[in-house]
């Protein structure tokens, strides 16, 4: 039986080429498509897996709410809650820091710039996250203060193939005994590092402050908790916990303090701190791609049960016949099962391979290493297999079910059965262009927001800016050196200017501190930057009131004031309607006391996702830039880069020539949005050719039922043009349903997507209008030419059989 009905099944698929192609190429691309996008979203949902505490760790960031002012967030918090908790909560069974740091690392005479790749953690960190040892364990990693554990990448890269157990890395003047060597860490984990040192020996540089301070926030701290409990629970302690540490410091300063506990599950996707670890992922941008998925195999499987539907019309004479001469209804059931997965089978196995071709590219493409998009687990394959069979039970179960249970005389005697006058096969086309039409809108919102942001005034001059890093430690010694490189560098004719500063545009500010005014005691968070006299002409920024610095001293004594500017936003949080109205103001963060002597116009320090942070700028000392900032007026690259590399080298021979063009910098913000707009706009047009390809196999099976109405409207004198405004009608009327559809959903699905930035386009009208005309086009096009031909075909030919 299963033989009979395979060859059967293989029969019709030849029989009907044009349609067996349309069916199996158009699902295949929806699957392939499918598979590529759900392969990656599983990738980015997969963060922190191989952790096999993963269900009990949770990370403690904190918010921070002034009076009459905005919370601001911190995905850090200060260095005693760990250890406070710890005691407090026995629920907790340990709570680890991190302490992020850079600079550079020696071995021997070689030098290895770690941008923000070392941490500082406690030496209970093997008992909350999980590393796979390769040299060393667990237990004996940090017994002394100078351990350091490194990963096996960073190994190779400084010691080649000589053993590192045992040597000794230079940080900081400080020697690290390497004790423990652990496997990579892989790409789908949120904290990523080289070198882990002894947070102990933290300690002790930092004369216990790391270990006691309620107000240095910048430890990463998370904690582990006992199996069973209840994290729901343990949140509901944490306002009597703040209240218990810093209830004092928040009634004098009018500051609310929270800390929160968030699962480490959440920290990729869902995690919208301040100071987050680099690579965070974006949820709205993960479901809209879910979305789009989902809409590109129902608008495969739709073309697939549109034709299959149609095509059993025409066989509705063969049930009759086969039932008359003795079939069962349960074989008709089974034949037409066979024929469906026989075709689902074909297009399955089509589509995997275009998987399998398409994986490489599109993995370079979202710049993720492929061995990370593998499909190994058994996940994948179930998914595949689900597809499998809802695919081929969807597509069968008109012809299995409705046309297996018609009486022979009845399917004998008709021509053509209809469905409810193709109720269902309208229904389903509206939704696959609703589909396509939605497609098409979010990726041009997504492209006009991209455009919009790397086109919008920052309001700072960050073209031809070349910025060198300073990863030395420079001490008093080092600034005649400092000063002669400034002096050459702005004497070379390439060189408009050149300028320090502790932070550049691009990227968070470093640090932050509470201000408050003279006679008041109410804190106000803002963001310290270090500049030099030269920062604010050089990259074009506004002051709108005061004066620039000139020769304001860093480092005031005891009874003289810190000279220091601040932005516009700065002034709003300190209550002042007018930002002039803030000149000569007394502004103090518990250490320095600092009269305010400029206001400076807000710019954006960061990608318009982020909304204007309070600034407080300072004259900093030439020992703590950290980035000098050289803008440039040459085309001439190519004889320009070696000379700023020889002075480099002459001047710093401690620090390695680290460099970066600004504009990339910032425009590296904006990777995500670039990725996911390239993405989305591949997969929509892979939507819309499917869609288009189902609309070509429909309206050909129509056309061909209508032959012979159309050669009696020929003879009685019908037009070319009235033929094809007959045929192309409908498909006209549902395309325009579809968008009346899709423009509602549409709008809400972009309102919702935008709020999240900070600066966002408008949504215009044009953003569903355009879409609608486009797929009205491809439609009528993919219509137009099969209505033209049916028109112009001779109509003798048609009715010679009447």
């Amino acid at each position: 039986m299963l033989k009979n009905n395979l060859k059967t099944a293989w029969r019709n698929l030849l029989k009907n080429k044009f349609f067996s192609a349309i069916n199996i190429f158009g699902l295949a691309i929806g699957v392939a498509a499918f598979l590529l996008i759900v392969n990656y979203l599983r990738f980015e949902y997969s963060y922190d897996d191989t952790q096999v505490n993963k269900d009990r760790i949770f990370r403690v960031p904190m918010k921070l709410a002034e009076k009459d002012g905005k919370v601001q967030t911190f995905a850090f918090t200060y260095p005693a809650v760990a250890p406070a908790m710890k005691k407090d909560f026995p629920e907790i069974e340990e709570a680890i820091r991190f302490r992020r740091r850079g600079g550079i690392v020696k071995y021997g005479e070689n030098k290895f710039v770690e941008n923000g790749s070392i941490y500082y953690t406690d030496p209970e960190i093997f008992k909350v996250f999980t590393y796979q040892f390769i040299a060393g364990n667990a237990e004996t990693a940090f017994q002394e203060l100078n351990d350091a554990v490194i990963t096996k990448e960073t190994a190779t890269k400084y010691f080649g193939s000589e053993d590192p157990i045992g040597k000794a890395l230079n940080y900081g003047n400080e020697n690290y005994v390497v004790k423990a060597i652990i496997q990579d860490i892989p790409l789908n984990a949120h904290l990523q590092f080289n070198i882990l040192l002894n947070y102990k020996k933290y300690i002790q540089l930092t004369n216990g402050r790391a270990n006691t301070s309620w107000g240095w926030s910048d430890f990463y701290t998370y904690i582990l908790l006992l199996p069973g409990t209840d994290p729901a629970s343990l949140q509901s302690k944490m306002p009597a916990f703040a209240q218990r540490y810093m209830g004092k410091d928040m009634t004098e300063k009018g500051f609310t303090q929270s800390f929160d506990i968030q699962p480490i599950k959440d920290i990729h996707l869902k995690s919208d701190y301040d100071y987050e670890l680099a690579g965070n992922g974006n949820l709205s941008y993960l479901k809209y791609l879910a979305m789009a998925a989902l809409f590109i195999l129902f608008i495969a499987w739709i073309n697939y049960i549109n034709l299959a539907t149609a095509r059993s019309i025409d066989r509705s004479k063969e049930v009759g016949v086969r039932k008359v001469i003795g079939a069962k209804k349960s074989q008709l059931i089974t034949q037409f099962i066979t024929e469906s997965f026989m075709i689902n089978a074909l297009a399955i196995l089509l589509g995997m391979c275009i998987f399998l071709i398409s994986l490489r590219p599109f993995s370079t493409l979202i710049e993720k290493d492929i061995s990370n998009l593998k499909i190994a687990d058994y996940g994948f394959w179930m998914l595949s297999g689900i597809i499998f069979i809802l695919g081929s039970l969807a597509a069968a179960f008109y012809p299995a079910f409705v046309l297996s249970s018609f009486q022979p005389i009845q399917s004998i005697k008709s021509s053509g059965l209809s469905i409810g006058k193709d109720t269902l096969r309208k229904s389903l086309v509206i939704f696959q262009f609703a589909s396509a039409i939605l497609l098409i809108s979010g990726a041009i919102a997504i492209y006009k927001q991209l455009h919009y942001m790397m086109r919008f005034d920052l309001g700072v001059d960050i073209q031809q800016t070349l910025v060198l890093q300073q990863n030395a430690r420079q001490d008093s010694s080092d600034i005649p050196n400092f000063h002669a490189f400034m002096n050459e560098m702005e004497s070379n004719p390439a060189v408009v200017s050149a300028t320090a500063s502790t932070s550049v545009p691009g990227s968070e500010v470093g640090g932050s501190s509470d201000y408050s005014l003279k006679n008041s005691t109410l804190g106000k968070r803002c963001r310290v930057l270090g500049i030099d006299n030269k920062f604010i002409p050089s990259y074009g920024l506004t002051l709108i009131a005061g004066r620039n610095f000139s020769t304001d001293n860093p480092e005031p004594d005891s009874s003289s004031f810190l000279h220091v500017i601040v932005n516009e936003t700065a002034t709003k949080i300190f209550g002042f309607k007018k930002p002039e109205e803030m000149i000569n103001q007394e502004i103090t963060d518990g250490e320095s006391k600092c009269k305010v002597v400029g206001i400076l116009k807000d710019f954006h320090q960061e990608s318009l996702q982020f909304d204007f942070d309070p600034i407080v700028f300072y004259p900093s000392t030439e020992t703590n830039f950290g980035f000098i900032s050289l803008k440039l007026n040459t085309k001439d690259m190519a004889s320009l880069m070696p000379v700023v590399k020889e002075k480099w080298s002459a001047y710093f021979p401690e620090s390695p020539y680290n460099y970066f063009f600004l504009n990339d910098r910032f425009d590296s913000q904006y990777k995500n949005e670039r990725l996911f707009s390239s993405v989305l706009w591949i997969f929509t047009i892979i939507g819309v050719i499917v869609a288009c390809l189902g609309l070509l196999g429909l309206s050909y099976y129509s056309i061909s039922k209508r032959m012979k109405e159309i050669s009696i409207r020929r003879v009685l004198g019908a037009s070319l043009i009235q033929l094809t405004i007959l045929i192309t009608k409908d498909y006209f009327k549902l395309v325009l349903l579809a968008g009346f559809i899709s423009i509602p959903v549409g709008y809400l699905l972009l309102s919702n997507w935008l709020a999240k930035y900070a600066f966002h386009i408008p949504i215009g009208l044009w953003f569903f209008l355009f879409p609608l005309l486009l797929i009205v086009s491809i439609a009528l096009l993919t219509v137009l030419f099969q209505s033209i031909k049916a028109a112009l075909a001779n109509p003798v030919t048609n009715l010679r059989s009447e």
